[in-house]
């Protein structure tokens, strides 16, 4: 309960605690003087009759306590001394007085200067006979009518002020959640937010903190946009170049992960600017990267980048010596269907450096040799390539011991089954990814490296089929888990 709502409850409880209790006093109070009153006339008249016994008997008081028997409403006065009684006069017949003894109050006042004497006075209760009169019923009935429509006035009106200060309460609930950090997912004001140019306020500024979130997400997308790329070229720059190799070379799965690295060198064109037109030599290095670009882009999973002016570095993982020497020597063939430019000696344009790198290695380790073959493919001349120093001599295998090792895997039942939780923000899964790897007798090897030889070989129909059938199986004995199966485009 909020501190509003708490204290308009408080002030209305104490408003019908205090008419209650008002009610209370003045009823108690009529009672009590009622009875109060009666008492003071019985004294009075003990005083008088008390003064009269000097002169007169109680027989000659019988005259004038008669008239002051109806001044003071009284039914019934007697002089006794506890024993006998003296004097006894009554307005109606003793039985009225027997039948109802709640109505009537009997006062006795000793007299002081008769010794042993007393006066007793019997009177009507003013109060009670009041109450049961049709004027103190009617009273009564209006006081309590007044009192009952009071109560719902002020149930009303305490109705009226919550509804005025749920405006306030929806406020600091909105309020809080900001606080909190949930600025993402509040809804919109409602209607009756007060004070509503607060809550305008606060709506102008949700939106200018949510604008301004945008903007510096865009901007934090372009920075590292434009950071990852090359601005001459449009190619993925030496930084990006250097974080990916690094993130395969950490094997983070640990599955032994390998590949090559290979460093296309080019002339330093930028010495001929002098000589030839500016744009001729842009275009020219335009070409040779369009070439370039969409040559690697053959392979799944391949990077191209800009390492160093005229040095360009293709990343194949899962690539063995065998494959990127192949890849070398097309990228040489390749060279002959660049247009030919004045300056420029297409017989020694091109030098490649390859470096097969494994997990464990560091990048300034694999760059290094990388830089050295290229050096020494510089040195021998001509368009050539050379392998980095300290390569394995076949670290691939070839398309008949692909096939022998996919072949065998599908014989036996298919690839091994993993699966990668995807967790949303709440942190609750909300699918599974499921990842296949085939073991080769020393290690498993990942799809990304064998599913190219999959689709190369024409077994993909076949490798999915049985992937699907697998999956499908797990999922009955899995109904409450959503699973998302690789499929290659080759077998849809």
């Amino acid at each position: 309960m909020r501190l509003t709502t708490k204290l308009s409850a408080f002030i209305t409880f104490l408003s019908l605690l205090a008419m209650s209790l008002m009610l209370a006093g003045c009823a108690f109070s009529v009672f009590w003087f009622s009875h109060q009153r009666v008492e003071h006339r019985a004294q009075i008249l003990a005083t008088e009759v008390d003064q009269a016994m000097f002169t007169q008997t109680p027989a000659e008081l019988h005259v004038w306590l008669t008239r002051m028997m109806p001044i003071m409403n009284a039914e019934q006065i007697s002089l006794h001394n506890g024993r006998q009684t003296f004097l006894t006069l009554s307005r109606h017949e003793n039985q009225m007085l027997e039948d109802e003894p709640n109505r009537f109050i009997q006062v006795d006042v000793p007299l002081m200067h008769q010794t042993g004497l007393e006066l007793r006075v019997v009177t009507l209760d003013p109060a009670k006979t009041w109450l049961r009169s049709i004027t103190g019923t009617s009273t009564l009935g209006i006081l309590f009518t007044v009192m009952l429509v009071m109560s719902l006035v002020l149930l009303l009106m305490h109705r009226w002020l919550s509804r005025q200060w749920r405006g306030m309460e929806h406020l600091e609930v909105r309020a809080e959640a900001i606080i909190s950090g949930e600025r993402g997912v509040m809804p919109k004001r409602g209607a009756d937010e007060w004070p509503p140019r607060a809550s305008r306020a606060l709506d102008v500024l949700l939106a200018d903190l949510q604008e301004a979130g945008e903007q510096r997400l865009r901007i934090d997308t372009l920075i590292r946009t434009f950071a990852a790329q090359d601005g001459r070229t449009g190619l993925n720059n030496r930084l990006f170049f250097d974080n990916q190799l690094a993130t395969l070379l950490e094997d983070q799965e640990a599955v032994g992960t390998h590949g090559v690295v290979m460093m296309v060198r080019l002339p330093d064109l930028d010495t001929l600017k002098d000589s030839l037109e500016p744009g001729l030599v842009e275009e020219y290095l335009f070409n040779f990267v369009n070439m370039l670009s969409t040559f690697v882009l053959r392979y799944p999973g391949a990077l191209l980048a800009r390492y160093f002016r005229s040095d360009f570095a293709v990343l194949l993982p899962h690539r063995s010596l065998k494959e990127a020497n192949s890849i070398a020597d097309q990228l040489i063939n390749a060279v002959d269907s660049l247009p030919p430019m004045r300056l420029v000696n297409r017989d020694d344009l091109i030098h490649i450096g390859i470096s097969a790198w494994h997990s464990g290695q560091t990048v300034p380790q694999v760059m290094e040799n990388a830089e050295m073959a290229t050096r020494r493919a510089a040195l021998l001349g001509g368009n050539n390539w050379t392998n980095g120093a300290g390569n394995p001599q076949d670290a691939g295998r070839g398309s008949v011991r692909w096939r022998t090792l996919l072949e065998n895997t599908l014989s036996r039942g298919g690839p091994r089954l993993y699966h990668k939780p995807t967790v949303n923000i709440e942190g609750k899964v909300q699918h599974r990814v499921m990842l296949t790897r085939i073991f080769d007798g020393d290690k498993e090897v990942l799809a990304a490296e064998y599913m190219p030889l999959v689709q190369q070989l024409g077994m993909a129909d076949g490798w999915d089929r049985q992937l699907m059938t697998r999956i499908a199986a797990l999922s009955e004995l899995w109904p409450e888990e959503t699973l998302v199966i690789p499929v290659t485009i080759t077998s849809l």
